[in-house]
């Protein structure tokens, strides 16, 4: 009995460590110069614009959180914008760091001996645009250079409290709704994690 309740009490141990671990994402939506996160993480009105958010959350592989990110024009007029990606921790690690990799348009996060690898699409585009920046600038206009164009603030790397920020461009017809997708891959191998990056990027289905 004493073996058992050790066994689960490190089993509880673990699990506790990696969830205190997992990535955390929030998406948003900048349009005219203005930002909007989805705080709830799954919905979001804005009457202003005639816009409305959805995320759906789908379980695709064990060390992958993948969502859908549908935007419904509900006016008579085509509308761009940019659906945002915030990815950081719950939890501050001084051991972490993030940063953006251009040659394979992704962004990282390391703590200890776990990667992170962050990436979205829409309509086949990758990400437009990726930054890194500290927590603090968050629901500021600090992350942006040219906030009225949508123009982020570029950082390559940070470390400690940061979060990453990556764009996708969408344009949405009348009384239609556009689809993006956002994921994050845990793991310890970079080349795995840049597999199952490959397979997402290339389709929408399950991994088995």
């Amino acid at each position: 009995m004493k073996i058992e309740a050790n066994l689960q009490k490190d089993y509880q141990s673990v699990q506790r460590k990696l969830l205190v671990k997992k990535i955390t994402t929030t998406p948003g939506i900048w349009v005219d110069g203005k930002t909007y996160w989805i705080q709830n993480g799954y919905e979001k009105l804005i009457p202003e614009h005639s816009i409305s958010v959805h995320v759906k959350q789908i379980h695709k592989h064990s060390k992958i959180q993948y969502n859908e990110i549908f935007v419904r024009n509900h006016s008579q007029e085509p509308q761009k914008m940019k659906i945002l990606v915030l990815n950081y921790f719950s939890k501050a690690f001084h051991n972490h760091l993030s940063f953006v990799s251009p040659t394979e348009n992704v962004i990282y996060h390391s703590i200890d001996d776990q990667l992170y690898l962050v990436n979205g699409e829409h309509n086949s585009n990758s990400m437009e645009q990726r930054t890194v920046q500290p927590l603090w600038n968050v629901h500021t206009d600090h992350i942006w250079s040219n906030n009225q164009n949508g123009v982020l603030k570029y950082q390559p790397m940070a470390k400690g409290s940061s979060v990453s920020i990556f764009s996708l461009n969408m344009e949405v017809m009348p009384q239609s709704t556009g689809i993006s997708r956002a994921w994050s891959i845990m793991g310890t191998e970079k080349k795995d994690i840049l597999d199952m990056n490959h397979i997402l990027m290339q389709t929408s289905t399950s991994i088995s």
